[in-house]
């Protein structure tokens, strides 16, 4: 049986917006599929065209907190878990309070001193730059010469005809 702790805010949002369309869920909080998809399309019809929180269809309720057949366990809220949503939904809808936590958090971050690198080993690295890959493997690669060297003379050599 899932708990209303464990359950994401979108979960929680269905089933407060359940104990709010029927207050009778808080006392017997055994709901059927058929109470649960009407509640569900009440609300979705509700939300049509205004800004209103979506909610999603209870899938996850249905494997998970079965009773019986058509017969499901709501995960009902304490009083102090659902004043621990209204404080997570306010936080979720108002970002700026987010970002302040992540401004002053970043206020208190440690300052690292880096000591400098000593100047030869930037020169080097910049003539790294300049040359690229290519370049370095054309300087790094054996030379050819076709007079030198015959790959047919080579595989007849061998005993290989070509």
């Amino acid at each position: 049986m899932l708990k209303f702790a464990n359950l994401s805010l979108a979960q929680k949002r269905f089933v407060v917006a359940v104990i709010e369309s029927n207050k009778q869920y808080k006392k017997d909080p055994q709901i059927t599929l058929k109470e649960c998809a009407s509640i569900y399309y009440t609300l979705r019809d509700q939300r049509a065209g205004v800004k209103n929180e979506k909610i999603g269809y209870p899938n996850w309720l249905f494997n998970k907190n079965k009773v019986e057949r058509g017969v499901y366990q709501l995960p009902i809220p304490t009083d102090a878990e659902l004043t621990a949503y209204k404080q997570e939904l306010t936080a979720k809808l108002n970002p700026v309070v987010k970002a302040k936590a992540k401004v002053a958090k970043l206020a208190k971050a440690k300052t690292v001193i880096v000591k400098s690198k000593p100047a030869v080993k930037a020169a080097v690295a910049k003539d790294e730059i300049e040359t690229n890959r290519l370049q370095r493997i054309i300087e790094e690669s054996v030379s050819h010469d076709e007079d030198v060297e015959d790959f047919n003379q080579i595989l007849r050599d061998n005993g290989i005809e070509v």
